[in-house]
């Protein structure tokens, strides 16, 4: 018996070397984890560009109103111009994480001409205090000002991505920010 012993062994060991029956579920364990990140990377990625895109595409319709001088004949508040924007930009976006200001100056010249910051050097929020009952020209100036609006948005989905940290804040929320800047026209009644 004890002859036989190693060839046994060598036996055995040959028929398991050839053995390949769980070598694609083996496989499959090493690459889908990689495979499956690589997966919610691209969208998450993609779904930060289209809320971006989305925002964008708001402020970008609503600031005509400021541009054109409607916001300041219709008599719109903050808190309209805010909803205008967050309208514009598609029911997915929160308007309660959306943050809206507008500055404006006389000139493109001015050295303090720049968008205004959403967060400080901690990633806390900046809350913008305005009232949202006061005028929107109370912000954007009159005719033939130079306006810059920023938007501040806290994007609370990219702390649910798996695999993935997008979120620039301390709540693993991302802090989005879009600007735009114009001259307003010489509308009428200026």
């Amino acid at each position: 018996m004890t002859r036989l012993q190693p060839a046994l062994t060598f036996i055995r060991l040959h028929r398991f070397k050839r053995d390949d029956r769980g070598a694609t579920a083996v496989e499959f364990a090493i690459v889908a984890i990689p495979f499956l990140m690589f997966i919610f990377a691209l969208i998450g990625c993609a779904l930060y560009f289209f809320v971006l895109n989305s925002l964008e595409s708001g402020m970008d319709q609503t600031s005509r109103l400021v541009r054109t001088g409607e916001a300041i004949t219709e008599n719109l508040t903050v808190d309209q111009f805010k909803q205008k924007i967050c309208s514009g930009s598609g029911g997915w976006i929160k308007c309660d994480n959306m943050q809206i200001w507008a500055q404006h100056w006389s000139d493109w010249s001015d050295p303090t001409l720049a968008p205004h910051q959403c967060v400080d050097q901690n990633n806390t929020v900046i809350a913008n205090n305005a009232p949202g009952s006061d005028p929107i020209a109370t912000y954007t100036g009159t005719a033939s000002d130079v306006v810059i609006v920023t938007i501040c948005y806290e994007w609370d989905f990219a702390s649910k991505i798996p695999f993935l940290r997008l979120g620039n804040m301390q709540n693993g929320a991302m802090m989005m920010q879009t600007a735009t800047a114009f001259r307003t026209e010489p509308f009428p009644g200026t």
